[in-house]
């Protein structure tokens, strides 16, 4: 049995999915008992009050979000072992809960450059290395990939009281931006002061995601689809990775002290799917006919859609409109809805359904889907499932 105290911001999704894979290691392999210290004993108290704690505890570890300057090695000479969350910087010599910010970045970005967008936004908090690398990574891509692209950046200095923000600088900057504009906010409580920004606004200007299209990260469903409207988000792993810390902590105590005090890898958050709500469920294209077919095709993908159906949407025929999508989106209209069904299926199967399942989610016939599925992705949709199961064992 492990006791291990846990120090984190409890309303987080990111630290709850931390929590349930601790407790899925407890459940198959060895117990582990938490003891979930609030914040709030680590503000007024400080680092000795703490220890003081986690002492009289017995405790074995303690996995927390800790300030830069602390003096962490009080742990290790009480024998305690050190693992921390990601808070504003990664820490040497003991663990850290991290994750390859910057891929996340880019990765938002590849995402927001293949809905069209050619202006972006990000909204964070500096000095936090996971916003700050996000930023970064976002930046990045974007100077890659998107020549003439706007861009543009507003942070906030503290995360203390991050309920707080000023609504009126916030939406002074969103009017600024040059739209559509494609926002990714650092996580998903940024994302969230931005709704509520353009939607007190209540400017024609500011309508989500029509002229901002918004992005969050970590994917705290509660919030997510409390949002209005439902908010898009990136997933991460974190629930993988509270396995792999119980996991290191099991083979850590089985050593001798001094060795189970000595540094330990880092343990990394993976990526997981970008989730799609309706705040980024727009294509944007600078032609308004192109526009206007992308949109119908976007909300009636998984039907049997037929190009004569959207000839009657726009004030050309059938071979005029092949010819302008083609030259406008690099694909032909078919294969703009195959990608579309693709893509979908992936997204299910990457929240654990089955092929069969997510034509069924889909409302299409298996054997059509499977076979457009083959054709872009290079596999069955079966053999794409299962190397996602290795692919997440070995992480």
């Amino acid at each position: 049995m492990i006791r291990v105290v846990l120090m984190t911001d409890f309303s987080e999704a990111y630290a709850n999915k931390i929590i349930k894979g601790l407790a899925s290691y407890s459940f198959e392999r060895n117990p582990i008992v938490l003891c979930k210290m609030p914040m709030s004993v680590y503000a007024s108290g400080g680092i000795e009050k703490v220890l003081e704690f986690a002492v009289k505890w017995k405790a074995d570890a303690i996995i927390g979000q800790f300030h830069e300057k602390e003096n962490l090695d009080i742990f290790k000479q009480n024998g305690i072992i050190v693992v921390s969350q990601d808070y504003r910087v990664r820490f040497k010599g003991i663990t850290n809960i991290t994750a390859d910010y910057v891929e996340q970045g880019r990765e938002a970005a590849r995402y927001f450059i293949k809905q069209g967008v050619r202006n972006f936004g990000f909204y964070g908090l500096s000095g936090m290395v996971w916003s700050d690398e996000r930023r970064d990574g976002f930046l990045a891509e974007i100077s890659k990939s998107v020549s003439g692209a706007t861009v543009s950046i507003t942070e906030r200095s503290s995360m203390d009281e991050i309920w707080w923000y000023d609504l009126s600088k916030l939406t002074a900057w969103l009017k600024s931006l040059i739209k559509p504009v494609a926002i990714l906010a650092c996580d998903d409580n940024m994302a969230f002061h931005i709704i509520e920004a353009c939607n007190q606004a209540n400017d024609p200007g500011l309508r989500i995601p029509d002229d901002v299209m918004l992005l969050g990260v970590d994917d705290d469903e509660p919030l997510c689809l409390m949002c209005s409207p439902t908010l898009s988000s990136f997933n991460t792993l974190a629930e993988r990775a509270g396995f792999f810390v119980a996991k290191q902590l099991d083979e850590r105590m089985k050593l001798p002290m001094e060795e189970r005090m000595a540094a330990y890898a880092d343990v990394n958050v993976m990526p997981g799917p970008i989730v799609t709500r309706k705040s980024t469920d727009i294509f944007f294209n600078e032609n308004p006919y192109v526009k206007k077919v992308c949109d119908y095709i976007r909300g009636h993908y998984t039907e049997n859609v037929k190009v004569d159906d959207l000839v009657d949407l726009v004030p050309m025929s059938r071979r005029m409109l092949e010819k302008l999508f083609l030259r406008e989106m690099k694909v032909s209209i078919h294969q703009f809805i195959i990608k579309l069904r693709v893509d979908k299926m992936i997204s299910l199967m990457n929240k654990g359904n089955s092929p069969q399942e997510a034509a069924d989610a889909m409302g299409m016939d298996p054997k059509a889907l499977s076979r457009s599925f083959k054709m872009v992705m290079g596999v069955p949709p079966t053999e794409y499932k299962k190397s996602l199961a290795k692919k997440r064992e070995s992480l």
